[in-house]
């Protein structure tokens, strides 16, 4: 089995509770609010921020990382979208249990970075499925992608883009040590989203989105 396939195997599980939280249906189903959206959409910007700051750093990995990959600039068009920006929303404990993680990892196991981008590049997969269902929850109009260009971005690229970057992880012929980074890497990202996902409907996160929202 490569390497991806056995990273694919170990994060099967998260993955698919992942697509059972309430925020991931709510993309589905319209049962989540613009500022809901927003909400998550800034969790997910400083995890981006913090990982694609590392990956410039950490020259194990960096050579995987393409521009097409980067998805802070993404992300901060759609806040605008709906009339946020970054700061609209605090970062929640869980984001920054992410981005603690990332450090340590850039600073320790750096090659457990690369688990995360697969995640992350995977999920974009997803995001092919997600876009049309998203935008009419979120009232945007038919053909339009402000607001959800986090998933339509580079989507008509997004299959070869994934299957070269796993490619070349496969090809690479890692060592024993650096798989089992790749993977813990994977592994703990994914359970560690998972909790952020399960979080971000709650109660308090609500109230701190209307209150900025409405200030």
């Amino acid at each position: 089995m490569s390497v991806m396939n056995m990273v694919r195997a170990a994060i099967s599980e998260s993955h698919q509770q992942i697509e059972l939280t309430p925020f991931s249906k709510g993309m589905m189903d319209g049962s989540i609010s613009r500022s809901e959206y927003a909400n998550g959409l800034v969790q997910l910007w400083h995890i981006h921020d913090e990982l694609e700051s590392l990956v410039q750093q950490v020259v194990e990995v960096s050579n995987y990382f393409t521009s097409e990959m980067v998805r802070t600039n993404t992300i901060t068009r759609d806040l605008r979208a709906f009339g946020c920006k970054v700061v609209t929303f605090q970062p929640m404990s869980e984001t920054l249990a992410i981005v603690n993680q990332l450090r340590d990892w850039g600073k320790h196991k750096p090659f457990a970075l690369l688990g995360c981008i697969y995640v992350l590049e995977g999920s974009r997969m997803g995001s092919l499925v997600i876009a049309k269902p998203l935008s009419k929850t979120l009232g945007i109009a038919p053909g339009e992608t402000a607001g959800i260009e986090y998933h339509t971005e580079g989507a008509a690229q997004t299959p070869s883009r994934v299957r070269a970057f796993k490619e070349k992880v496969d090809g690479a012929r890692l060592d024993a040590a650096t798989v089992g980074e790749l993977t813990e890497g994977a592994v703990t990202f994914m359970e560690l989203l998972n909790k952020l996902y399960a979080a971000l409907l709650a109660e308090d996160v609500k109230q701190i989105g209307n209150q900025r929202r409405t200030a």
